[in-house]
């Protein structure tokens, strides 16, 4: 036994490492190719669509809650029934996101179904221990979505109140007007308007039995906050959703004949369904580096996770820019183009085994965090090499360099 064990070990092929930490070094271990700038492959919406989980792992959006009450305290949640009914709201639109459904639009469509791979999540803030933040201003406290008095794209009360804009999604729980509402003309709707990195929502206090039926407002909110548009009237920018009639649902009429829309940015009695474009427009604004929105996003990437790898085991490509919580091994046989920026997380690697072969093309390496990665580990034997081929400018920052 200990015999065979040995001539094991005298016959495995002899390993040796060479390391990517730098340009210098990318030219001097590397080939430079004749490749093609894809200029397409980081502004497509369908390059960050989440078909894989390990490069698109589920987003979690701080959010906080402000009640707006007047000083008499008469017309929203108090301190208590506020929290409470919240929470349920919350929870039930998180699960709708999980239960993304197939669209009804067009008939017999074949648009894939996806995990959207993001949720919310309340954002305690020092000195407003819960998430939750009340104010009681008679003069901002109420929200007008129509008539001369309109108010719902006034900031006037996010400027006040607003706190943490930059890392959360400050939520605004208005009473309408009871001015408004004692005309007989107004309406107490559901209704809500995003505001940059706020939003102002209406109608739940005065609808309070029933928080999950404001679930899918909250959904189509946000949705216009992470860059979706309405689709009903001209296109919004992606294929797979087709301009409709906005029907609330199907009737007797030709204008409004089954199906009707049930996409979450539409105006329906669904808003169950979001598609695989929509969501990688979401997916690309937490991934745009730049974007005041992506700092409402935990960053979750920045710490390596090693329960798992990224094992590429056969030829593919990286379109659009992620953030990544796991080393990558490019393995024998296979290989891997990377066409945009990729943030490693801290301590992490990209290993290219011998007959691997990575491509990096025009593209970025990095880590977003301010800390540290591994580089490139090219694994090699005196019968095969690990390939790295690459064009145009290629960037590879936040190196360690003692390796």
């Amino acid at each position: 036994m200990v015999i065979g064990l040995l001539l094991v070990s005298q016959c495995a092929p002899k390993i040796h490492y060479g390391y990517i930490t730098n340009e210098q070094s990318l030219t001097e271990l590397a080939t430079r190719s004749d490749n093609n700038k894809d200029r397409k492959a980081c502004s497509d919406p369908l390059s960050y669509a989440p078909y894989n989980h390990l490069l698109h792992p589920i987003r979690t959006v701080r959010i906080n809650v402000h009640f707006m009450n007047s000083t008499s305290r008469e017309h929203n949640f108090d301190e208590k029934t506020g929290p409470k009914y919240f929470h349920n709201l919350l929870n039930v639109a998180n699960d709708k996101l999980s239960r993304n459904q197939k669209m009804n639009l067009p008939h017999g469509n074949d648009t894939d179904v996806l995990d959207p791979q993001y949720r919310y999540e309340l954002w305690p803030i020092k000195n407003h221990n819960d998430g939750y933040l009340y104010h009681y201003d008679d003069e901002l406290c109420f929200f007008v979505n129509k008539g001369k008095n309109k108010n719902n794209y006034n900031k006037d009360v996010i400027k006040k109140y607003a706190i943490g804009t930059d890392s959360i999604l400050n939520i605004f729980v208005m009473p309408h007007h009871p001015d408004s509402l004692a005309t007989g003309k107004y309406r107490a709707s559901r209704t809500g308007i995003a505001l940059g990195t706020s939003l102002k929502v209406a109608g739940l206090c005065e609808n309070r039995e029933k928080p999950w039926e404001f679930s899918t407002l909250l959904n189509h909110e946000i949705g216009h906050i992470f860059g979706l548009s309405h689709s009903w009237y001209k296109n919004d920018g992606c294929d797979d959703t087709p301009v409709h009639a906005n029907c609330w649902a199907p009737n007797n009429t030709e204008k409004c004949k089954d199906p009707v829309s049930n996409n979450m940015m539409d105006y329906n009695n669904s808003q169950m369904a979001v598609t695989p474009c929509q969501l990688g427009k979401i997916h690309k604004t937490f991934a745009s580096i730049n974007h005041q929105l992506r700092g409402l996003v935990v960053p979750n990437w920045c710490n390596l996770d090693e329960s798992q790898t990224i094992r590429i085991q056969e030829d593919d490509v990286w379109n659009g820019a992620l953030d990544l919580s796991y080393n990558v091994v490019v393995e024998a046989g296979a290989s891997l183009e990377i066409k945009c920026r990729v943030s490693m997380p801290r301590n992490s690697s990209i290993t290219v085994e011998p007959g691997g072969t990575l491509i990096l093309n025009d593209c970025r390496i990095h880590n977003d965090c301010g800390d540290e990665w591994k580089g490139i580990k090219l694994k090699n034997t005196k019968r095969e090499t690990a390939k790295v081929e690459y064009h145009g400018d290629v960037l590879i920052e936040n190196v360690q360099q003692d390796i």
